[in-house]
């Protein structure tokens, strides 16, 4: 089960390149036995995802997916302007209308989802970010930031970034990060914890 699709423009690197593994876009081409998606269709493609049909996939753990080997995660070409994407049938998600029906950080938002935003999500969850809790969050790029977007959906009352770059920090802070510690080693815990007041209920890494 495969299909190809074409990413979208504003996400291109070159003529024939996309930026990272998070892809969106709409499909080109379908197998016979993809049912669930047509051709035209606007999809969000999960950059990990499974076969579908092993005990692994079956019990929602796809990532771990029984089917995957050293050559093939099923996460090839991520990369190139157009994909061949497999186990269509199991793992693509369909946004309603069209990508010209949305503004570029709505399309950007999507295509978030692919991947980042996912992994931060899942992060808070493992964690069991609950509402009043005090959180740390370590690290700083794309899914460290997308943690202190979930933590904070999750309703963490402190969310603490350890971010050492102004423009990252400041994002943080933007995204619902409360307090921010720059230093490292022991200096670092003993302000990490002087700030939670001895300790959080939750650190993400």
């Amino acid at each position: 089960m495969w299909f190809r699709f074409r990413g979208i423009p504003w996400f291109r690197r070159t003529g024939h390149e996309n930026d990272g593994h998070e892809i969106i876009g709409i499909i080109e081409e379908t197998g016979k036995d993809i049912t669930s998606v047509k051709k035209g269709d606007f999809v969000i493609a999960p950059f990990t995802h499974g076969c579908g049909h092993c005990r692994a996939c079956l019990a929602g753990f796809d990532g771990v997916c029984m089917s995957h080997d050293l050559g093939d995660n099923f996460s090839v070409g991520y990369q190139a302007e157009y994909v061949r994407f497999q186990h269509a049938q199991w793992s693509l998600i369909k946004i309603p209308e069209k990508p010209e029906d949305y503004s570029e950080e709505m399309l950007k938002s999507f295509l978030a989802l692919a991947d980042v935003m996912a992994t931060g999500y899942h992060a808070a969850r493992v964690a069991n970010v609950k509402p009043g809790d005090s959180v740390i969050v370590l690290g700083d790029g794309a899914v460290g930031l997308s943690v202190i977007i979930a933590a904070k959906l999750c309703g963490a009352k402190q969310i603490v970034s350890t971010s050492r770059h102004s423009n990252r920090e400041k994002l943080a802070r933007e995204f619902g990060a409360t307090d921010n510690v720059v230093e490292r080693d022991e200096g670092g815990i003993q302000n990490l914890t002087n700030i939670t007041r001895g300790g959080a209920d939750a650190v993400l890494e």
